[in-house]
């Protein structure tokens, strides 16, 4: 499918893109950005979005490596090589520098060429983007429309990105709503002030009023300008506005919106029936593979090449590459070197948390389509299908999966890595999160009834039978079951450590294998409430913007 990307008017950008750090990359002056029609502010839009050949890091790809959903792989000795010839790579202090929740994580990440703080600088880069239309629309020519058009996408655009940064870099609204977030920027246009943090509940207040704004200019307009692909939508400004209700606990809106999306779009999005692409043969297990006694065949993998394209009716709006997400997750996979090797395929360092893991039942069809097997450990597939909760994913799925058409993993280079170009996508969001909300809104609200509607207007499309088993609808109230799909739905899409922020930051306990010698695993804990469910401001940011503070900072577990 062909994305939109090839114009944006040649009076926009070099200057914005020279700007400084320091004054978070706004134009030099004025005079160098002129417009002088809606029609060209709408252009400019475009180069606020993060589409993959913006190569804009929104951090997913290490938000999973903090949360629960990730393990390492466990000691290993491979007798072809010097015990520390994998764990001693490079790149594997960044790994552990966020796997285990170091206030430096920065630094580790720098030294191995991951560019955290680029996020930081490349999101203030994209501010200016989105600011500048809504600077200058009152000041150009064109329709009515046409200017509501440009405005509806600026103002869901800016939310999309604080809800980002403030979720990232701010304590959670449902701790402190009064602690610290991050600076507020509101215009183009260079600012003779400080930029101090706003507090976490002034960035949701703007994040609140750009969508609702977002949503009523939306509705104003014509159908072809309420959702059109690649763009900032109406469908996508609810959807964030929901999310954004959630987060702070707003249960009423939460629901209110959410329900709005499902009603008013459902003619237009649907939840995938993960039967359809069992049908077609999509499913890391092989249907035969339990009976067939050829060996490749209990090893192959096909993967759903659509999930994050617009050919998939799950998905609202897409963003980020494939590359950002896997990052770190698959780095080794990248190397041509003799690696850690089972069955002609190269094992990962990191994996789906056996939590996760055996948080699904056998039946659940994500299980076999939205994971990609490691097959340096895998299980015996000849025996029951409950085998499957016993084998090791990577910590990555749902990406589109490069594949040389045997679905059969191999030695040169069929690795089943992401793909990696500019035209694929990393991430969406997509009709499915809003009834899981809807669901997690109603339950707080005790409406049990309505909660579990709607959870099962999901797993009837992730069951062979269309029900899903006992235990995912009993044996807890309906807050902690909805939490339980919601980590189950949206693995790997970088949400799982928002999620545990605003539930109540518990407990996380993650073991590393000492990397000299492959030496006695190593317990690290984020405690309960601990500062570590925030970022802290990477250095070099703080140096570039003395006037910003840091937040608490945790100490070792």
């Amino acid at each position: 499918m062909k994305r939109i990307n090839s114009f944006i008017a040649p009076l926009v950008l070099l200057p914005l893109l020279l700007a400084s750090c320091r004054d978070f990359l706004e134009p030099r002056s004025q005079s160098e950005f002129s417009p002088e029609t809606a029609d060209q502010l709408n252009e400019l839009i475009v180069s606020a979005i993060p589409d993959p050949s913006a190569n804009i890091d929104l951090t997913c790809g290490f938000l999973d490596i903090v949360s629960d959903d990730v393990e390492t792989l466990t000691k290993y000795i491979d007798p072809r090589l010097p015990t520390d010839v994998w764990y001693s790579q490079p790149y594997v202090a960044a790994i552990h520098a966020l796997y285990t929740w170091r206030s430096d994580y920065d630094v580790y990440m720098r030294t191995n060429a991951h560019f955290v703080t680029g996020f930081y600088a490349a999101v203030y880069k994209k501010l200016v983007y989105v600011n500048a239309p809504l600077d200058y629309i009152d000041k150009v020519s064109g329709d009515a429309a046409t200017k509501n058009y440009v405005r509806a996408q600026a103002y869901t655009l800016r939310a999309f990105y604080y809800l980002h940064l403030v979720n990232v870099y701010g304590v959670p609204y449902t701790s402190n709503p009064d602690g610290p977030g991050v600076p507020l920027r509101t215009t183009a246009a260079k600012e003779n002030r400080q930029m101090t943090r706003n507090t976490v509940g002034e960035v949701y207040s703007l994040i609140i009023d750009d969508l609702r704004n977002a949503v009523a200019l939306f509705e104003g307009l014509e159908a072809s300008q309420q959702y059109r692909q690649f763009r900032p939508t109406l469908p996508m400004a609810l959807l964030l506005l929901s999310r954004a209700y959630l987060y702070m606990g707003n249960w009423e809106n939460a629901a209110h919106y959410s329900q709005r999306l499902i009603d008013d779009w459902k003619h237009r999005f649907h939840i995938q029936d993960l039967n359809e692409l069992i049908e077609k043969g999509y499913s890391n297990v092989a249907l035969n593979a339990a009976t067939s006694p050829d060996a490749d065949v209990k090893r192959t993998q096909k993967f759903w090449p659509e999930f994050l394209t617009y050919a998939n009716p799950d998905v609202i709006w897409l963003y980020n590459t494939a590359e950002d997400i896997a990052q770190l997750t698959a780095h080794e996979m990248s190397q041509n070197s003799d690696r850690l090797k089972n069955n002609n395929t190269f094992a990962t360092l990191t994996h789906a948390s056996p939590g996760l893991v055996n948080s699904y039942d056998a039946q659940d069809l994500r299980l076999r389509t939205c994971f990609v097997r490691d097959l340096y450990s895998e299980p015996d597939y000849s025996a029951a299908a409950a085998t499957l909760t016993a084998g090791k994913y990577r910590a990555y799925g749902k990406l589109q999966i490069s594949d040389d058409g045997t679905g059969v993993p191999s030695s040169t280079g069929n690795h089943f890595l992401p793909v990696r170009d500019s035209r694929t996508y990393g991430q969406a969001l997509r009709f499915t999160e809003a009834y899981l909300i809807l669901a997690e809104a109603e339950a707080q609200l005790s409406h049990a009834d309505k909660a579990m509607d709607a959870l099962r207007e999901i797993w009837k499309n992730r069951f062979a039978s269309g029900n899903a088993p006992a235990g995912y609808t009993s044996g807890g109230d309906a807050v902690a079951l909805v939490h339980k799909e919601r980590r189950r739905e949206l693995c790997f899409e970088a949400l799982r450590w928002f999620d545990l922020r605003r539930q109540g930051m518990p407990p996380v306990e993650h073991v590393w294998y000492e990397t000299s010698g492959y030496g006695d695993p190593q317990t690290f804990t984020l405690k309960q409430n601990d500062p570590g469910y925030t970022f802290p401001m990477p250095e070099s940011i703080l140096l570039s913007n003395p006037d910003l503070t840091q937040v608490e900072l945790r100490t070792k577990s």
